[in-house]
């Protein structure tokens, strides 16, 4: 029986203190309910929302310092998404306890709500015109022994591979769609957790990065007479150039959520992301070693179809090693630590989705 349906003994005193109210009005039904709720939506790690919050704040303030505005139907439509599967991944974990749809909502939620604020700030940090740092790169490619050059040219000579190449490169983004749903499906929560935010993490570190060493990256720098003729091969390469003058021109007065993309070229959020995403996956039967397969050919990839130099592929490696090692000692803390509230309330979920 509760205690706070037990009758006063004859010993209590006949008034109640003057916080016994509020203390049995915050243990009403109302804002438990609330509690488990709020506990329902805080993975991957209610440190990450504030910092997604936070970043949100950031870019408001950059861009009304820097007179752009936003075309406002994208994001709203994302914004309104996100509501969606808040509400969803709320009720999966209160209304009918369901961790693998819930666990699905709430990370395609987050890496939305960290996402697109990141890009917007991606996008402005790429007008700051800090000098570029292509020449160094070329002269580190070079004292690594490897021609840039040649290796376009030998693709070019090799259509059907450098296709399949670029098609690899250009799965990044759906592989991070099938992380959620594999690990979702399977209940390795606590994997998707530790994507996310090994994700959230590395993405960071590669904005700030790009920021403070911007490259055009080779396409622009050697100006090869040879390339690979399809479109697909080459737009991952060549599409940031238009954008990344027109901010550091000044001339871009409006920002849609459509004119976000890519812009880093040092270091390769591919090459990070492909080694997240095998890592992710690589418990799993089948779709493990494919994926280790599919992204070790987004790794080749990214040297032709997504133009980067062979530092950006190591730079790329090396952070995303430092990472996932990180994560293995137990270091990560907030706000890519482990989650205070990965999961709600015991009595709402079953050990699966710990």
């Amino acid at each position: 029986m509760r205690q706070d349906r037990v009758a006063p003994s004859p010993r209590e005193p006949a008034s109640r203190s003057p916080d016994a109210l509020p203390r049995e009005a915050a243990s009403g039904p109302w804002p438990r309910l609330l509690r488990r709720h709020i506990s329902g939506i805080a993975a991957p790690d209610p440190r990450l929302w504030g910092l997604s919050l936070a970043i949100i704040a950031v870019d408001a303030v950059w861009l009304r310092v820097a007179h752009v505005s936003v075309e406002p139907a994208g994001f709203a439509l994302a914004a309104a998404l996100v509501l969606v599967l808040l509400a969803a991944a709320a009720c999966l974990s209160t209304v009918k306890s369901d961790p693998p749809l819930r666990g699905m909502a709430l990370a395609t939620a987050f890496l939305i709500v960290f996402t697109v604020p990141v890009a917007v700030l991606h996008f402005l940090a790429a007008g700051l015109g800090l000098p570029f740092v292509d020449g160094a790169l070329v002269r580190l490619e070079a004292a690594l022994g490897f021609d840039w050059t040649a290796y376009v040219a030998f693709l070019a000579e090799h259509p059907t591979l450098s296709w399949w190449l670029a098609l690899a490169y250009h799965s990044s983004g759906p592989q991070v769609g099938l992380v959620v749903i594999a690990l979702s499906a399977t209940r390795r929560l606590g994997r998707l957790w530790s994507f996310v935010r090994l994700f959230s993490a590395t993405l960071l570190c590669v904005i700030v990065l790009a920021a403070l060493l911007p490259a055009l990256g080779p396409y622009a720098t050697y100006a090869p007479r040879r390339i690979p003729s399809e479109p697909l091969e080459t737009v991952g390469a060549l599409w940031h150039l238009e954008p990344v003058a027109r901010l550091r021109a000044g001339t871009l007065d409006t920002l849609a959520l459509g004119d976000l993309r890519g812009l880093a070229t040092f270091p390769s959020f591919h090459v990070c992301l492909a080694i997240l995403t095998a890592w992710a996956l690589a418990p799993l039967p089948v779709l493990g070693p494919l994926a280790l397969l599919l992204n070790a050919a987004v790794i080749v990839a990214t040297i032709g179809a997504g133009g980067h130099y062979l530092p950006d592929v190591l730079a790329g490696a090396l952070l995303a090693g430092a990472a996932l090692a990180v994560r293995a000692r137990g270091r990560i803390r907030a706000p890519f630590g482990d989650p205070v509230c990965a999961a709600p309330a015991p009595a709402t979920i079953g050990p699966a989705d710990a």
